[in-house]
């Protein structure tokens, strides 16, 4: 009789021990996914401010651009206006100069916004990802200690209905 009252609390700590090391395994799981979103979360901030950079400088090629516009312009009506001779020539090579200098801002610019529109992508597909992680931690959480909660439940239930029997038996033994 004694063993039969022994083997009971001892099914229930292998329950519990069970239930511990479940509830150990998930908070690893939950641990490395936040640990993840986290690392995700420093690469967005990192591309944020890649963004940022490039749109500084992109703001910089496209005043030193206008202003290269600009001075084409006037060298070029100078140009018109000149007479020729050493100045003239001097002008030309001044306008042939500032239009290399135009393309190759125009060019630069061209490279800049390639490269703010393939960090955007970056970033845009960075930001999903976070999210879905975060919607999968949630589910993960809600989920498992829901089904274990259940399984818990039924398994206590079960204990206890063999409890009551057990003192079923020990008092019809008894009597």
């Amino acid at each position: 009789m004694e063993e039969y009252l022994q083997v009971m609390p001892s099914e229930l700590e292998i329950m519990k021990q069970e239930f511990e090391r479940k509830n150990l395994e998930l908070e690893k799981r939950i641990a490395k996914l936040e640990e993840e979103k986290m690392y995700l979360s420093l690469d967005i901030d990192v591309q944020k401010m890649e963004v940022e950079k490039e749109k500084k400088e992109k703001r910089k090629i496209e005043e030193d651009r206008d202003d290269l516009k600009e001075h084409y312009k006037k060298a070029q009506v100078s140009l018109r206006r000149a007479k020729v001779g050493e100045s003239s020539d001097q002008l030309q090579k001044e306008v042939q100069e500032s239009k290399a200098r135009a393309e190759h801002w125009e060019k630069r610019f061209q490279e800049m916004q390639s490269q703010n529109l393939a960090l955007e992508e970056e970033n845009k597909g960075l930001k999903s990802k976070v999210t879905e992680l975060g919607r999968s931690l949630r589910w993960h959480r809600n989920h498992d200690s829901t089904v274990e909660l259940k399984e818990l439940k039924s398994k206590v239930q079960d204990l206890e209905a063999a409890l009551q029997e057990g003192k079923l038996q020990i008092k019809q033994l008894e009597a």
